[in-house]
């Protein structure tokens, strides 16, 4: 048996070369693709941001509106204009309520002045009384209104009382009227004695998007006492 040895190795330096030229390739592929997708993320996160800083500003009027107990007038932003509060009357009787805007009962004092389990049938996805509402914010929301950003960009922001458990923050006579407060254990008054102080709960759903692109979004879960 003969053996024939090749001993041309000018194949083996393409080879070699193809080999390095395609590691170059990848590391330089791989170098875009970070780059790429941290700019996604970063715009991603930036739109996050500015999203979620309306939300936050959502959450301040909101709790602005529950601290007072309803009244809200901010000519500037259309659907905040709650010029007067809630009278929530006797705290144990759940049909008193009285919209001093419209001198009637209304499902939004309904939802500030009665725990959740008390709320009449037609208060948002209320089939009959008690049954739990929608969690989404966009659902039959309770404010709803623009918030001016950087143009063309705005954030439309939709906020919901989902949840109320009673306290007994207001005692009547004793708090300034139309807000929500209360004495210690004993009032400055003689005669006149306050409970210790109970505070409502409400849980609030919370969500600004961007206007024109609703899928930069922020959405907020939040529990206020007081």
């Amino acid at each position: 048996m003969k053996m024939h040895l090749i001993r041309n190795e000018k194949g083996i330096a393409l080879v070699l070369v193809l080999i390095l030229a395609v590691i170059g390739l990848a590391m330089v592929s791989s170098l875009l693709f970070m780059l790429t997708q941290g700019t996604i993320f970063s715009g991603a996160q930036k739109f996050y941001r500015t999203a979620e800083e309306a939300g936050y500003g959502g959450v301040e009027l909101t709790t602005s509106y529950l601290a007072t107990r309803g009244v809200l007038d901010i000519a500037a932003l259309p659907g905040l204009a709650f010029t007067s509060g809630c009278n929530c009357n006797d705290p144990y009787v759940f049909n008193d309520n009285i919209d001093l805007m419209t001198g009637a009962a209304s499902n939004r004092c309904d939802k500030i002045c009665n725990p959740t389990a008390s709320w009449p049938a037609g208060v948002d996805e209320h089939a009959a009384a008690g049954i739990q509402v929608s969690l989404d914010p966009m659902v039959n929301p309770d404010m709803q209104y623009t918030l001016p950003g950087l143009q063309p960009v705005s954030y439309t922001v939709f906020a919901k009382v989902v949840d109320t458990v009673q306290g007994n923050s207001d005692v009547g006579g004793l708090v300034i009227s139309g807000e929500l407060g209360g004495a210690g254990v004993v009032a400055s008054n003689s005669g006149l004695v306050s409970p210790p102080h109970n505070p409502y709960l409400y849980r609030l759903e919370v969500q600004a998007q961007a206007t024109n692109n609703p899928r930069e979004f922020s959405r907020m879960s939040v529990l206020y006492v007081y």
